[in-house]
């Protein structure tokens, strides 16, 4: 479900103390969906930034809002709210074809940013 959000705060002292935390992100995202290793594993990559000049800072992070939900069929018929939209057939062995659709929106994950306090 969707449960993350990126945050920002400013320390003016080293880091010894924050200011109050604001919320950079304007839309909460699911960070458990499965997206990689054959649609098995959930991953956010290395896309976590932030750059700053003087009193300026933005920063970036990964997002999931425009992932599309689905089922994996290989999982039966549970759904465990970390499944994406993926086209698989199954073959007379028993065996699941590799997704065949993978650009209708089951691995958009997106980076999006943001001018931080």
């Amino acid at each position: 479900m969707p449960s993350i959000d990126a945050w920002a705060a400013v320390s003016f002292d080293a880091g010894e103390s924050w200011t109050t935390s604001v919320r950079a992100s304007a839309v909460s995202s699911n960070p458990n969906y499965e997206q990689f290793s054959g649609r098995t594993v959930p991953f956010a990559g290395d896309y976590l930034w932030v750059t700053s000049i003087g009193h300026f800072a933005f920063g970036v992070w990964t997002d999931w809002r425009n992932t599309v939900a689905g089922t994996d069929q290989r999982e039966g018929p549970s759904n465990d709210g970390a499944d994406v939209l993926q086209c698989r057939t199954q073959q007379a062995s028993g065996a699941f074809t590799g997704d065949t659709c993978p650009r209708a929106g089951g691995l958009d994950q997106n980076i999006y940013g943001a001018v931080t306090p």
